[in-house]
C-alpha cells in the first residue's frame, strides 16, 4: 500500500502514515505562475495499491481537479487500484434536482473521478449518504459522531441533551446520545429551495436550565446552526455547545456562532480548522487496514 499526501490532507496523511506504520509517498508539487499543477510521483507506484488523501474542501474546484491528477497519474503510471480518501466530500448538498433544470452536483463529481480513475472513495460523514447507493465508485462512509461525542463527554455537562437538525438529525443524535448517556431529540427545519434560508422549530424541546449539545455533519455559513443557538438560548438552555464534523465555517461563521450565544465549537480535523480537537485519523487507518 502505497500512501500519498494529497495537497488538501497533508497533515492528516501524516497521521494516518504514523499509525499504520508507513511511510508517504514522495510526491512533487508546485503550482505555476498561472494557478495550473503540477504533481510528479518521485517513486514508483507500478502494480501498487495506492491510497491518495485528498480533502475536498474550499476551494473546492482546485482541489477535485488535484484529485483528478494524482488518481489519473498514478494509474497512468500503473497502479493497479486507486483509492481516494476524502474526508470531506463536496458537492453532496446537491444530491437531487429541487428545481426543474438544475445539474445535480454530487453525481457529476462522482462521475469525473469515476474517469479519472479512482476505484474506491473512504470518506467522513458524508453529507447526503443517500447517494452511496447509486455512486459510480464504492464509497465507505466513516461515521465520527461517536469520536466528537467522546470528546464532549469530557466537558462536564449537567443533565445534558443532544439536538440535531434536519432529516439526518435523529440518526446523529442516537449515535451522540448513547456516548454521553443523555437524552436527545431532534431541530425541525424547513429551507426554502429559492432562497435557501432555514426555518427552524423547537417545538417538543425542553432545554430550559439544561446543558445542550447541537451536533451537526457540518457547519458552512453557519445559517442554521445561529438561528438554533439562538432560539436555544432564548428557551433557557444554560450551556450550549455545537459539534461538528466538518467545519468549513465561511465567513466567519465561527464567530457568529459563538457570538450567538454558544460556550465552545468542536470538531474534526477532516478539514483543517482551529477547532479540530478530534481527529478521524484513527478511523481511517482503521479502515485502510481491513480493505
Amino acid at each position: 500500500m502505497k500512501l500519498v499526501p494529497g495537497p488538501a490532507s497533508m497533515e492528516l496523511a501524516m497521521k494516518v502514515s504514523s499509525i499504520l506504520g508507513l511511510k508517504l509517498t514522495e510526491l512533487e508539487h508546485k503550482v505555476f505562475p498561472d494557478g495550473e499543477s503540477y504533481f510528479r510521483y518521485a517513486e514508483s507506484v507500478k502494480d501498487e495499491e495506492v491510497v491518495i488523501f485528498q480533502g475536498t474542501h474550499p476551494p473546492q474546484d482546485k482541489h477535485i481537479v488535484q484529485l483528478c491528477l494524482l488518481s489519473s497519474g498514478a494509474k497512468d503510471l500503473g497502479a493497479k487500484k486507486v483509492t481516494a480518501v476524502i474526508p470531506y466530500l463536496a458537492y453532496a448538498k446537491q444530491d437531487k434536482r429541487f428545481k426543474e433544470g438544475e445539474v445535480v452536483s454530487i453525481d457529476a463529481v462522482l462521475s469525473i473521478l469515476r474517469q479519472s480513475g479512482v476505484d474506491k472513495i473512504l470518506t467522513v460523514n458524508v453529507h447526503a449518504p443517500w447517494v452511496i447507493g447509486r455512486s459510480p465508485i464504492p464509497i465507505e462512509n466513516v461515521d465520527a459522531i461517536g469520536a466528537l461525542a467522546t470528546h464532549i463527554a469530557q466537558m462536564c455537562l449537567e443533565r445534558p441533551i443532544i439536538l440535531a437538525p434536519g432529516k439526518k438529525g435523529e440518526e446523529m443524535c442516537t449515535v451522540a446520545a448513547n456516548v454521553l448517556g443523555a437524552e436527545y431529540s431532534t431541530i425541525k427545519t424547513k429551507r426554502d429551495v429559492n432562497t435557501g434560508a432555514v426555518e427552524i422549530s423547537l417545538e417538543g424541546v425542553s432545554v430550559e436550565d439544561r446543558d445542550v449539545v447541537v451536533i451537526d455533519d457540518m457547519i458552512s455559513t453557519g445559517g442554521t446552526m445561529v438561528k438554533s443557538v439562538r432560539a436555544l438560548r432564548s428557551a433557557g438552555a444554560r450551556r450550549i455547545v455545537v459539534g461538528c464534523v466538518h467545519a468549513i465555517m465561511v465567513d466567519k461563521a465561527d464567530e457568529k456562532i459563538l457570538s450567538s450565544g454558544a460556550e465552545a465549537i468542536v470538531a474534526t480535523d477532516t478539514v483543517p480548522n482551529k477547532y479540530a480537537f478530534v481527529s478521524v485519523a484513527g478511523l481511517l487507518a482503521e479502515r485502510l487496514l481491513r480493505s
